[in-house]
Parts: structure tokens; sequence; C-alpha cells
């Protein structure tokens, strides 16, 4: 039939019940270890989603279990009346939770809006708090622009939370310093390891720095406490600072796969739906939108590629597959 009772479930009976939605493969920065500054070729127009194919596809996704959904890109404040999808969005009554992912640039311009649409939090993409090293590493001279949209968003009582990407010779002298940033304000951290991918082959691996010794760096300055919880349902490991509210984490997908506890699925910016980072790209459902299929079948699909979703990711051997910034992380 299509749907499923109690949700949507894989063979290895891990619910599935978070969509990340990439509305667009653009982005306002280069960061060298994405999308090199000599360019990249980008989605046509034509192909991608366009708003209501969104939200029809949404709708059947809540149906069939979805609770959460992060609105990614590229970066998703660069499209088009983009605050219409977020809007729409949080009109939806059984969506539980709605969050967006930016490099912050834009932030400020749209955080009111954010805020009145229903998102809860923004997670700010943001590799260094140095404003030379920010710009050497974006190509973009918008340090304070980020800044000016993350005190903007805590003024309006929007939730900020930093992911850091950690980087040898790069960023990995101010592990201590986004510690110190986030108690200072109340932020949570979020430390990834870098993913290799299509367009850093060449230096993923001597920029790679694994959890471990990320976490040995922290704990010469910092107490953890292990197991930090809260209303989120999370695939990073979560530590409490010691004497303060604010949690650390460490999405380790190379060092320390996850794969057993994830609930996500991805929807491309062409409407390809893709159930792992790291895997094939399964079905397209734009395409499905543009033969008639009626939600029922369209459901039937969505249930396939899910049932597909594989045990474990293959990294060593999908990783050359990936575009990041089409997929939205």
């Amino acid at each position: 039939m299509g749907e499923v009772k109690n949700g949507l479930l894989d063979i290895y009976e891990r619910r599935i019940d978070y969509l990340r939605i990439s509305v667009t493969d653009r982005c306002n920065l280069r960061c060298f270890y994405c999308m090199p500054n000599e360019g990249v070729p980008f989605m046509a127009y034509s192909r991608i989603l366009r708003y209501e194919e969104i939200l029809r596809l949404t709708d059947i996704f809540l149906e069939m279990g979805i609770k959460k959904i992060r609105i990614t890109g590229g970066e998703p404040l660069i499209r088009k009346n983009i605050l219409f999808l977020v809007k729409e969005l949080g009109k939806r009554k059984s969506l539980r939770e709605l969050t967006l992912t930016t490099n912050g640039i834009r932030l400020s311009e749209y955080a009111y809006d954010l805020v009145q649409a229903g998102v809860e939090r923004v997670n700010v993409s943001l590799d260094s708090l140095n404003k030379k090293n920010y710009e050497q590493m974006t190509g973009v001279n918008l340090f304070n622009n980020v800044m000016q949209g993350i005190n903007i968003s805590q003024e309006l009582g929007l939730k900020i939370k930093l992911n850091i990407v950690a980087m040898r010779g790069r960023n990995d002298g101010e592990f201590l310093d986004f510690l110190k940033f986030g108690i200072e304000n109340d932020i949570d951290i979020r430390f990834i390891e870098l993913m290799p991918q299509y367009y850093n082959d060449s230096i993923a691996e001597n920029l790679f720095i694994p959890e471990g010794e990320v976490l040995k760096i922290i704990e010469k300055m910092y107490t953890l406490i292990p197991g930090a919880t809260g209303s989120e349902k999370t695939t990073a490991k979560l530590y409490k600072i010691k004497n303060s509210r604010v949690t650390v984490g460490f999405i380790s997908a190379v060092s320390h796969p996850f794969c057993s506890e994830c609930n996500k699925i991805r929807l491309m910016p062409d409407g390809t739906l893709r159930t792992c980072l790291f895997g094939d790209s399964g079905v397209n459902l734009k395409n499905l939108l543009a033969e008639k299929k009626t939600n029922k079948e369209i459901k039937v699909e969505i249930v396939k590629a899910v049932k597909a979703k594989p045990e474990k990711h293959n990294l060593n051997e999908e990783w050359p597959k990936l575009v990041m910034h089409r997929v939205g992380g």
C-alpha cells in the first residue's frame, strides 16, 4: 500500500522520522574544502524542485511519519522567496520541529521572519572565529555579517548552534576558543569530522582530525560530562561542559559511524530521495510528480527507497560520489 502504520521503518528497524530538504545547490561562500574557487557545475533551475512540489512531497512525508524537518543547501537563505517555504512548513501541525542550517551571512535579514514562521533553531556553519582565517577559508570578507546574524537571532530568542568542521592546520588552534565562545554566549558547539567528498579528494586526508584528537585538546581545559541529552534526538555524541549549560558534540561519520542510530533521509534540490549521505542516489520524486503519480503511488516508491537504506555507509567506496553542496550535509 505504501503507507506504514507506525511510520517509516527500514529493514533494520530504524524509524525514519527526520527529513533534510536541500533547497539549492548554490552557495555564497567558496569554502576551500567544499566548493573550489574555480567553480562547480550547478543544477539547471529547471531541475530544481519548485516550492509547490516541495510542499506536496513534505505533506506526503508527514503522513508517513516524518516529525522533524531541516532546511539546508547549499545556502538556503540565498534561494529566492525562501520565506514562503519556511512559513508554509511552519503551518504543518504534525511537524514537531522545524530547523535550518545556514552559513549565517544573511541570517540578520531573516532571523525575525524565521522566528515568526516557527523555526526553533538555526545551525550556523562557522569554521573559524578569527576574521582573517575565516576569509582565507571561505573566500569572502563577511565574518562580521555572521556575528551580527548570531547576535540578532539570540536577541529574538532563536536558538543557535555552531557547526565546526575540524581541520588540521586550519582551525585546530581554535577548538578551545569555540568552547569559550559557546559558554559565554550560551551556544551549543558541534565539531564535525571532515567528510571526504568529490571536491576535496586531494586534501581531505591531510586535513582530517578524528574525534578523539579533538576531545583530548578540549579536555586539557574543560571537564566534559558524557551522555548529555536534550529534547532533540541526535546522532551526535554529546557532552555537557561542567559548570555550564552548554553542550559540546561530535559528529564523527568517519572515525565513529553512527549508522545504527540514523533516522534521516534527504531530499536533494532536484527531487532525488537519498537515504544515506554516502550512498547511491535513489528515486527521483520530482520525476514522479511530473508523471502525475498519485500520492499513494509516490508513497510506495518512498517505502521502497527506505527499505533499501543500507545498514551502514561504505565511505571508502562511495565518497567520490558525494557532492556536499547538493546533498546538504
